[in-house]
């Protein structure tokens, strides 16, 4: 599988839009590595995972086309990892010689009410039946073309929504556990974490939410850096990991105070990798 981080920033941004801190006063002077926008990943050019308010920047930076996408998961409703707006203007006289006009939504269902209760009274008939909506359920596994893809409850929101974190398998059995905006998952979830070790061994790569990374927050709805080395110790116990699964530490908040390469610095003692707007791995 081809992973391509596109965004691997929180909800604000790094610089955030309207913050004169000095995490993001460096990042704007420094540049590069340091410049975030919300976070959005593609696999294999066309399965993509979230739609946030930078994805039209996204197509430009990394000159995508955006309809050559097949398939579109939705981890929760919140405006950094679905902006559902963009869509009024996918079809009809907007969009010309796309190259897939039908497009899968893989979502709960709140998502799909939300994006009814936003866009509604906005998209056009045409756009709206480009649309196919998949409702999705924790630990029901569907496919998507290539794709095995199980939702897994994530620890983030009110437990009467239905944010997801995604065991992601291709044809060739090579597997992704993307587990952004989440605390600290629940028993249930280490137990289907423990059945994948059973069933098929050690996951390939890890995604982790990393979004307080240096602050000693715990609390639940995201991670710290201290948090994914708990994590981390507890999924090599049990065999979800090994010393050939990627791990990745990606989702990152302005106020979690370590810039990229301080970052990295301290990533490297847990064998970990930043990621970085545009950064691609294969595995």
């Amino acid at each position: 599988m081809n992973i391509r981080f596109l965004g691997t920033a929180a909800a604000e941004g790094w610089p955030a839009a309207f913050c004169n801190c000095q995490a993001c006063r460096k990042a704007m002077q420094l540049g590069g590595k340091n410049i975030r926008t919300r976070s959005q990943t593609l696999i294999n050019g066309e399965l993509l995972i979230d739609f946030p308010p930078d994805t039209y920047m996204h197509k430009l930076s990394y000159g995508l086309d955006l309809t050559a996408v097949k398939h579109l998961l939705i981890t929760h409703k919140h405006m950094d990892h679905f902006f559902p707006q963009e869509f009024s203007i996918r079809g009809a006289y907007f969009s010309h010689d796309m190259t897939n006009e039908r497009l899968d939504i893989y979502c709960a269902q709140e998502v799909k009410d939300h994006f009814d209760s936003v866009v509604g009274g906005e998209i056009k008939e045409e756009c709206y039946d480009l649309l196919t909506w998949h409702i999705l359920s924790p630990f029901s596994t569907v496919t998507m073309g290539r794709y095995q893809v199980t939702p897994l409850p994530a620890s983030h929101m009110n437990e009467e929504n239905e944010p997801f974190v995604y065991h992601i398998v291709d044809k060739e059995g090579t597997s992704i556990l993307y587990l952004l905006d989440s605390g600290y998952y629940k028993e249930e979830v280490w137990d289907y974490f423990k059945a994948v070790v059973t069933t098929s061994g050690p996951v390939s790569m890890v995604v982790y939410d990393s979004t307080d990374f240096a602050l000693d927050s715990n609390h639940s709805k995201h991670m710290s850096f201290s948090e994914v080395k708990r994590v981390k110790e507890r999924m090599a116990s049990i065999g979800v990991i090994n010393e050939e699964t990627v791990c990745v530490l990606d989702h990152f908040f302005h106020n979690g105070k370590c810039l990229h390469d301080e970052m990295t610095a301290l990533a490297e003692s847990e064998n970990c990798i930043v990621a970085y707007d545009g950064m691609e791995l294969s595995v």
